[in-house]
């Protein structure tokens, strides 16, 4: 069947895109820190008290935000005229947060932005460059550390999403259409932590099928496979946790 065709790739593929998207998702939840024990507070009083910090001073303040709750936004340009060159550089950055009161989650996302180009002469020889990029994720702690202390002390949680509809209105409506009812209240360490391994085990199982019967050989293979993937990512889950020693009991 190997030999024949390749289209029995296309559903290995599918379910290997489901397992990473579901590992970095389910890695996100495991380094995302859990509020203290009590009650939450309503979305509403959240948001008053996350608007509150504007009168601290912070130097990039929370705004009502377009398709999301609360945002932040800040841009920058530098443009420079010689006498026989131009130039101009720009970026602009876009973090928004969303309120998900099912799952009493603050969810953030940033998108950064920026370009530059150069006209003229450099010395004695022209010149033209120009350049162009973008990045998205989880935004860093530098700019949401006090936002998360805030979110914690109400008693949600702060989590950092991959993908920008999911900090929107539009996208949070969409993603719970596709989710089951029974589902859409499990916190997003157990969605994507049954996801996870649940995919992985399917892809390998579909490629168990495909390669049927197996020799000694392809069955030590797979086991190995297994075997330093979750080796490899379980321990860089702990360093990025910061080695905890697991094995202690946690005081209470």
């Amino acid at each position: 069947m190997l030999e024949q065709s390749i289209w029995w790739l296309i559903p290995y593929i599918v379910l290997m895109l489901v397992m990473l998207h579901a590992m970095m998702e389910f890695t996100v939840s495991l380094l995302t820190k859990r509020p203290p024990n009590h009650k939450p507070v309503a979305s509403g009083e959240l948001r008053r008290r996350l608007l509150a910090l504007n009168k601290a001073g912070r130097t990039y303040p929370l705004l009502e935000g377009q398709d999301c709750d609360l945002e932040m936004k800040w841009g920058q340009e530098d443009f420079r005229r010689g006498r026989l060159a131009i130039s101009r550089q720009a970026s602009s950055h876009h973090l928004r947060f969303l309120l998900d009161e099912q799952r009493h989650e603050l969810r953030m996302h940033q998108v950064d932005s920026g370009s530059s180009f150069f006209v003229g002469l450099d010395g004695w020889l022209p010149r033209l460059q120009g350049a162009a990029g973008i990045g998205a994720g989880p935004p860093g702690d530098t700019l949401t550390k006090d936002i998360e202390q805030v979110v914690r002390r109400g008693g949600w949680t702060a989590r950092p999403v991959l993908w920008w509809f999911q900090a929107t209105h539009s996208g949070y409506r969409f993603l719970q259409a596709l989710t089951p009812a029974p589902l859409r209240r499990w916190p997003a360490r157990r969605f994507w932590g049954l996801l996870y391994p649940l995919s992985f085990f399917l892809g390998m199982g579909y490629l168990v099928a495909i390669i049927w019967p197996l020799d000694g050989y392809n069955l030590l293979l797979i086991i190995g496979i297994c075997a330093a993937w979750w080796g490899v990512w379980g321990f860089l889950v702990w360093m990025l946790r910061g080695f905890p020693a697991f094995w202690r009991p946690r005081n209470r």
